[in-house]
C-alpha cells in the first residue's frame, strides 16, 4: 500500500467508524446525540485529513522534510481539534457532549485499529 492510499484508507476508516458510532447513538439516544457524535468525529477527522494531505505532499515532493512536517503537523492537528471543539461549545448550545466526546474517541482510536488491521 503506497503512502497516499494508506493515508486515504486511515481517513476513510475514521469517517466510517464515526458514522457507525453516530448510527448507534441515533438508535439508542436519538438525532441530537447522533449529530453531536458526527460533529465530535468531524472535529478530529478534518484536521487528520488535512494533516494526511500535507504529509503526503511532503513525501512526494520534499522527502527530506517529512520529519519536520510530521511533528509540526501533529501539533497543528491537536491544536485545530481543540479549537474546533471550543468553537462547537461556543456556537452549538444544543450539543450532546457525551456523543461529541464519543466521536472524538472513535476517530482517534481508528488510527490504532488501522495499525492492527495492517498487520
Amino acid at each position: 500500500m503506497s503512502a497516499p492510499s494508506g493515508f486515504a484508507a486511515i481517513i476513510g476508516l475514521q469517517a466510517t467508524l464515526v458514522v457507525l458510532a453516530a448510527g448507534g447513538m441515533w438508535v439508542f439516544l436519538g438525532t441530537p446525540a447522533a449529530l453531536s457524535t458526527l460533529a465530535g468525529g468531524a472535529a478530529c477527522w478534518l484536521p487528520s485529513a488535512l494533516f494526511a494531505w500535507r504529509l503526503s505532499l511532503a513525501l512526494r515532493y520534499r522527502p527530506e522534510r517529512v520529519a519536520a512536517v510530521f511533528f509540526i503537523g501533529e501539533f497543528a492537528k491537536m491544536l485545530f481539534t481543540v479549537l474546533i471543539l471550543f468553537a462547537m461549545a461556543r456556537v452549538l448550545h444544543t450539543m450532546y457532549w457525551p456523543g461529541a466526546v464519543l466521536g472524538v474517541i472513535v476517530a482517534v482510536k481508528a488510527n490504532w485499529l488501522a495499525l492492527l488491521l495492517r498487520r
